[in-house]
């Protein structure tokens, strides 16, 4: 059983200034920079010159925790995977660059990656009830639906699946075949490792609507979601794995 050595922060972005700075600025505030081994950011070819500007900003004036930034070289979310081949932490934790997620989250997930190292903790938006702010009603109301449809898909008590949130082994990152390079990575990122039989814990968190930029997420990723899910729900656990 590997320990705790540090955490790897994966985010990336492609339009976000202010709120890529302050994710980044929170998480040093907050957590001990003995716990972050690194920071990697990644950003496409389209990123704009203000989100640009602000990476080399973070890269420079960064102290005390290693900052690594890249021009990805797989499309869209795809530049996921290009950071878990860099991580040299022990555990990974993605987070979004938007200040859509609960960052006080980020110390928590840390102390319990140090009690229990080989156990995935997961957010979950469905715990400790429903903390939800400023998102649409029938985009919970499919949510919900789609969380209990996984549930009984992957006979498991996981009620958030869908969430890009954990703290998760590098290890079990580097071993796993990522197919998609879209928003189901996501959903990837949590199917596969259940599959593989990894324990997961959840851990309750709010949701926010996204302070800067916009959202490449609509409704018409979800038949790519469900494609995602059916797909790792019957392959075998070989061809989850790396060759």
């Amino acid at each position: 059983m590997n320990g705790f050595k540090g955490v790897s922060i994966v985010t990336g972005a492609v339009t976000e200034t202010s709120s890529l700075q302050g994710t980044i600025d929170y998480i040093l505030a907050n957590c001990e920079k003995s716990d972050i081994a690194q920071i990697i950011i990644g950003y496409p070819d389209r990123a704009t010159p203000e989100c640009l500007g602000t990476i080399k900003q973070i890269e420079a004036e960064t102290e005390g925790v290693e900052v690594i930034t890249f021009l990805q070289k797989r499309e869209k979310l795809g530049f996921l995977t290009e950071a878990f081949d860099k991580a040299n932490g022990s555990h990974v934790i993605t987070v979004d660059s938007d200040m859509a997620l609960d960052l006080s989250l980020i110390p928590v997930m840390i102390e319990n990656a140090k009690k229990e190292p080989e156990t995935i903790f997961s957010a979950s938006r469905w715990l400790g009830g429903n903390k939800f702010y400023g998102y649409n009603k029938f985009r919970k109301l499919l949510n919900s639906c789609a969380q209990k449809f996984l549930s009984v898909l992957y006979a498991s008590d996981l009620t958030d699946f869908t969430i890009p949130y954990q703290i998760i082994p590098t290890h079990i990152l580097q071993s796993i075949e990522f197919e998609e390079t879209n928003f189901p990575i996501f959903l990837e990122m949590v199917l596969k490792p259940l599959r593989l039989g990894y324990k997961f814990k959840e851990l309750p968190t709010d949701c926010y609507s996204r302070k800067e930029g916009k959202s490449s997420n609509s409704f018409a990723q979800i038949p790519q979601y469900l494609r995602t899910a059916l797909h790792v729900r019957f392959m075998s656990k070989e061809d989850i794995l790396k060759k």
